[in-house]
């Protein structure tokens, strides 16, 4: 097992049309709680009043921020895709297929299994010139496991943050709590999430991966569904189509965090509002491409064998390195790996 490299460029994929997600398709959902256990019910779906897009506006985002119980993140970085693989876990019959029910359940018949996060990372990769990151994968029967992990970069900008920096992150569990008419004189427990899962394609293809939403539009959720620079939009875009998500709604704030005024944007529009910055076709172009480099190298059908993507921070190349076996013995955690094609 040798490192090998994947180089790109954005005009390196702008010379056709791009193939495009198939429309992501809800196939369930979970939640965390205060103390961020799992639990496969909607506890934590809120619905967001879109009343406020028609009233003058002032969300004071300091209100009882001293009452906030903040996220771990040290711990939650140790979950990796835990949380999604016990929802798969309790929900495999969503992965039989025709075969498996006559011969036995023995893969999930999915390419890739991941986060959100990591997909819109990669979207943006092309545009994404001074970003760095670095993705684990491993694949088990069949399937690609993906990880988006921390870059040192990005995790001493983390423990160098200000005071500033810690109350903006704290801004938007705040927005957030505002939007759904929760009681703002409490604080947010920044580790309860609501998550939905979606399947969809991408050409040959096949991904599941979870997704966190912070609030629905309950005229439009059904069971099963839920002037910025461009850059944000990219950014936004990527996340609300990969869950397909109609539109996105932006609260405008000054330094001190207080938000004056509120603005909805169509997802399907956001492309054309940015066309000059970046263009949707290279960004699919690319992952289509990226992931089907990944299921060349990543070629060893054992979960204790992990394959470490970096990209560095400025460069056009993305590199593989295998690392050696008993560094992935906890990648994928025994409780999946033992319990999943059980009968």
């Amino acid at each position: 097992m040798k490192k090998t490299e994947f180089h790109f460029s954005s005009y390196k994929f702008d010379k056709e049309k791009a193939h495009y997600l198939r429309n992501p398709l809800f196939i369930g959902d979970f939640s965390l709680d205060s103390k961020r256990n799992f639990h496969a019910d909607k506890r934590n779906l809120k619905f967001i009043d879109l009343s406020y897009l028609t009233k003058k506006t002032r969300f004071d985002l300091n209100k009882n921020i001293d009452k906030s119980v903040k996220k771990n993140i040290s711990e939650t970085k140790t979950e990796k895709l835990d949380k999604l693989l016990q929802w798969i876990l309790c929900n495999k019959e969503k992965f039989f297929t025709e075969e498996s029910k006559e011969t036995g359940f023995k893969s999930l018949s999915t390419d890739f299994v991941c986060f959100r996060g990591l997909l819109t990372e990669l979207l943006c990769t092309p545009y994404e010139h001074r970003e760095g990151w670095i993705i684990y994968a491993t694949r088990f029967a069949g399937t690609i496991y993906l990880v988006a992990v921390d870059t040192p970069e990005k995790e001493q900008q983390r423990l160098s943050e200000t005071g500033l920096n810690k109350a903006m992150s704290s801004w938007g569990y705040k927005f957030e709590q505002y939007m759904t008419n929760e009681n703002t004189n409490e604080g947010v427990n920044e580790n309860e999430e609501y998550c939905c899962v979606m399947r969809s394609r991408l050409l040959n293809h096949s991904l599941v991966y979870g997704a966190e939403v912070d609030g629905a539009d309950e005229s439009l959720y059904h069971s099963p569904h839920s002037s910025l620079s461009a850059f944000r939009l990219r950014k936004w875009w990527a996340q609300s189509y990969l869950v397909g998500i109609p539109r996105v709604i932006c609260g405008f704030r000054n330094l001190k965090g207080v938000v004056h005024s509120l603005k909805s944007f169509n997802v399907d529009e956001m492309p054309s509002m940015s066309k000059i910055h970046w263009d949707k076709d290279v960004m699919f172009n690319f992952l289509n491409e990226f992931l089907s480099w990944v299921k060349v190298v990543v070629e060893d059908d054992k979960p204790n064998i992990v394959y470490k993507f970096q990209r560095s921070p400025g460069e056009e190349s993305i590199s593989c390195t295998p690392l050696q076996p008993e560094s992935g013995e906890e990648f994928l955690p025994r409780f999946y790996i033992e319990e999943i094609f059980k009968t």
